[in-house]
């Protein structure tokens, strides 16, 4: 007990004063390592987290929520990590006009599909399986929430950066966390980037406790100026935040490409490439393509929703039941079959490439062709 109190006391205390928290952490040079989605898969479908719906386990998601409606009324949310939603029972109260949970596992999406079903048909609710890392929307939301899972998704500076775009001008980050002293280090970076809105620390009777905060992130515009002011930057180009994207030219080039490496086989397919929320740049046909180009789009689409190949795809589309429902849930969107490929710039993605109407072993050997003439530019 008297260790508890101890590691509470060195916790709070390097809230504000992170030289504390660095003088007592343990392995303080060892990264946090991200579990494998097929932990999370497993656990969800064994049960285990199916406590976080108690009362007892909410204390965190109550006040975050409260914070937030307190801020934005009726909000639009968009919650990365949210595993079944259960956070958006938090927020039922203050009414939100929209929730969307995105989460990488997809035992945890189904049974969250499930239980809001209501909500999903009435049009409020929306859960996806995507990466958070990696996620796109076109939706504008007035906070970005990331619940216990801000640690696992890499650089919070370029996790910030990357869900800007879908804040609106006076949005904010939301945030919980179990206090422990090296996830604190990225809130203190977090708190580096924008106005603290509110903090609160909440103790649990059983020894723990979590951070709980919204923060309003400063433009990038706003974050160049400072970074001069401050001497950490001499010059910063107007585009240093913009994040890489495809232009057009090079997604005909992609595209065009792609048909040539079949009709090369004998085969007549249509080839379309997706921006990074899987909207349609570019749909050619071969003129002997016997069908329209319906497929290619829906599979350039689905390699960017889940940021992997159709050649990976497929196959989990018969093995993973649940990834196979989601699939089934939405046959005019999606589409997983091999010949689709995500495309990246810098490490980050940027869209996708698929090729159809053609044999699937086809279709994934003209994609990689044509995306192989363009590796200085994409992959």
């Amino acid at each position: 007990m008297a260790y508890l109190r101890w590691r509470r006391f060195v916790e709070m205390v390097s809230l504000d004063r992170p030289w504390v928290g660095e003088l007592f952490m343990r392995k303080r040079h060892k990264p946090i390592i991200a579990a494998p989605v097929e932990k999370w898969d497993r656990e969800y479908r064994d049960g285990v987290y199916d406590r976080l719906a108690r009362s007892d386990q909410r204390h965190h998601h109550r006040l975050l929520a409260a914070m937030i409606a307190d801020r934005w009324p009726n909000p639009r949310i968009l919650e990365i990590g949210a595993g079944e939603g259960v956070l958006f029972e938090a927020f039922r109260a203050h009414a939100p006009a929209r929730y969307v949970g995105v989460d990488f596992s997809a035992p945890a999406v189904e049974k969250g599909l499930e239980r809001l079903s209501a909500e999903r048909a009435a049009g409020q609710v929306e859960l996806l399986l995507g990466d958070g890392r990696t996620f796109r929307s076109d939706e504008a939301f007035d906070v970005v929430v990331f619940s216990e899972c801000i640690e696992h998704l890499g650089e919070v500076e370029d996790l910030v950066a990357h869900y800007a775009p879908n804040l609106k001008p006076d949005g904010g980050v939301g945030l919980t966390m179990w206090l422990a002293l090296k996830p604190l280090r990225l809130w203190h970076r977090l708190k580096r980037l924008g106005q603290v809105l509110d903090e609160a620390a909440v103790n649990t009777p059983w020894g723990g406790g979590w951070l709980v905060a919204v923060v309003r992130p400063v433009r990038a515009t706003a974050t160049a100026l400072m970074m001069t002011l401050a001497g950490l930057a001499s010059v910063v180009p107007t585009d240093a935040f913009a994040a890489p994207a495809l232009d057009l030219p090079l997604s005909v080039d992609l595209a065009r490409a792609a048909v040539d490496a079949c009709a090369a086989k004998g085969a007549a397919v249509s080839a379309a490439v997706v921006d990074d929320k899987g909207n349609p740049l570019v749909v050619l046909r071969s003129p002997a393509s016997p069908k329209p180009p319906v497929a290619a789009p829906r599979k350039a689409a689905t390699a960017v929703q889940f940021d992997a190949p159709g050649s990976v795809m497929e196959p989990r589309e018969k093995t993973d039941p649940a990834f196979a429902a989601l699939i089934k849930a939405e046959p005019d969107r999606l589409n997983p079959h091999a010949g689709s490929l995500p495309l990246h710039m810098g490490g980050q993605l940027v869209g996708g490439l698929a090729v159809a109407d053609t044999t699937h072993e086809t279709a994934d050997a003209c994609a990689r062709e044509a995306l192989a003439r363009f590796a200085g530019k994409v992959n």
